[in-house]
Order: C-alpha cells, then structure tokens, then sequence
C-alpha cells in the first residue's frame, strides 16, 4: 500500500511517520485515511501528459488535501492537467466520479496584478493583506462565481468544495483526458457557436450580474464531438457593478470577436454588442481605448 499520507507531507516510507508536523490530526484519522486509500495510487501520467507537480504543495496545502481526503471529498490524486503561473489543476478521483482539484500557487508572482478584481467586489470587503489571505479570498471568489454561473445555466465545471486555496470542481474530459482549448480544437459551426458563446455573455452579465473579465478562445473548453463548450477560470470575474466592468466587457466581446473572424464569423461590432449585453449604450472613450 502506497502510504498517501506520507506523499502528501512529501516524505519516504519509514520517514518521520511519527513525528510529523500536524499533531492536531488524531492517529485514528490518519488510521481511518490509510485504509480509505489501501490499495489507491497517487501516480504519474507522462504518456498523457499528466505530471505530478510538487512545487504547490507547501505544508498547509498538503494538510488541506489530507483533510478533504479523509471527509471522502476525493480519494485518489493523480497527475496535472495543466500547469499555470496562479494555480495547478490536478486530476483526481472520489468513489463515484473524476474530478479536478485546482490548486492555487501561494507564491503566484501575478499576485499584485489579480487584487483589482478583488477590490470593489463588496462580497469580499474584508481579507487579510497577506499574499496567503489574498489567494485564499481569490480561489474562494472562484467558487462564489463558478455556482452563480451554473445556477443560471452557464457551462462551466461546477463547483464542488473550496477551502484555503484549493477548489474542487467537475472534471471536463473523459478518462484519457481533459477537453482541449477552444484555441487547440476549431469549432464544427463556429457561427453557431460564437451566437451561443454571446448570449452566454449576456446571461453571466444580465442574470449573474458578473463580467468574465478575461473571456477568450484560451478559457473555453471545446467538445468537438458534442459541439459544447465551457468557461472556466472565472476567478478574476467581477460584478457588472465593479468600477472596471464596462472596460473587461469591451475586452472580453472583441476577444471573442477577434477568434471567430478568424474564420470568416460575420461578428457584430462592439458597440452593438455592448447594448445588446448590457441594455445601456457603450462610452465611446472605450472604443477609442480599443483602436
């Protein structure tokens, strides 16, 4: 049996099993966790291009899975599906279903870019100013956004647990891989698609009262076969009431534009677009920010 508790604090069998540094975790709950795990693999995927990336899991991330594992949150963890500056995204297993388990990097070096998408956000007045309380706030905004949007019926993996700065979520894929990028895989009907991916737009504006605020080929996933698609990486998503939200929405609808004119999409111009999504008419300033 492959001990997970060890792995998780990053440590060889028959090292330090009884001195480790979690003395609030019972013996009986580290008991209880092994036999949840007997004869489960944490392994590496380098034929599917999955590896296992240790560099986010300092001491209190490694605590945190630990805690979910043993709450039957999930019980096997695999290799990355993608490595990024803000965050890991790792699959994993529970007893019924694949998952994804995004981990978010407390040492993101984008982290003074990502705080005014928090700030002017009243749903998250209050955080602590250090990096760690900051990450947390921004994986805790992820899940908040993720359910508002599928609430509306938005497509996007829904959202499962969230704690520190980790959020478990549905996994988006079958079992030899995840769904590629829109960018990776070219839509069957792309004047279909981008109609649907508009109105999509609309609904997160008017119905979740959100704006992406970085919507682009590269943060929807694409099923070829089923002609689907989802948005993901919403936790930079801001209220339709933040300061900055006309400006992200301008930035998201000509990113999307841009994309399906690369194959001959007879797209709408911004202007039309924004009054069409927001019911209001578009500061020409905006516009001229575009050109």
């Amino acid at each position: 049996m492959i001990n997970i508790y060890l792995i998780l604090l990053n440590k060889k069998d028959g090292e330090g099993e009884d001195d480790h540094p979690f003395p609030e975790l019972s013996n009986k709950s580290i008991s209880s966790l092994d036999e949840l795990v007997d004869d489960q693999r944490i392994r590496k995927k380098e034929d599917d291009g999955l590896k296992l990336v240790e560099t986010v899991f300092d001491n209190k991330t490694r605590l945190i899975l630990f805690k979910m594992m043993n709450k039957g949150l999930f019980s096997v963890l695999e290799g990355a599906i993608s490595s990024g500056k803000e965050a890991n995204v790792y699959f994993a297993y529970t007893k019924k279903e694949s998952i994804a388990i995004k981990i978010f990097r407390i040492d993101a070096p984008s982290f003074k870019k990502m705080r005014p998408y928090v700030e002017g956000d009243f749903r998250f007045k209050r955080f602590k100013s250090s990096r760690s309380g900051f990450i947390e706030v921004w994986a805790r905004k992820e899940f908040k956004n993720l359910k508002r949007m599928a609430e509306h019926g938005i497509p996007v993996p829904k959202p499962i647990a969230v704690e520190r700065n980790i959020l478990l979520m549905e996994f988006l894929g079958d079992e030899d891989s995840v769904l590629p990028r829109l960018k990776e895989s070219p839509p069957k009907n792309p004047s279909s698609l981008y109609k649907r991916i508009m109105e999509s737009i609309k609904t997160i504006y008017r119905q979740c009262k959100l704006v992406h605020a970085d919507l682009s080929e590269y943060n929807i996933l694409y099923n070829k076969k089923t002609d689907e698609y989802f948005i993901i990486d919403v936790s930079q998503a801001v209220l339709n009431s933040h300061p900055q939200a006309s400006i992200f929405l301008v930035r998201d609808l000509s990113n999307i534009n841009n994309y399906f004119s690369s194959f001959q999409v007879k797209v709408f111009e911004i202007g039309k677009l924004f009054k069409w999504v927001t019911g209001e008419k578009i500061d020409e300033n905006l516009l001229i920010d575009l050109l």
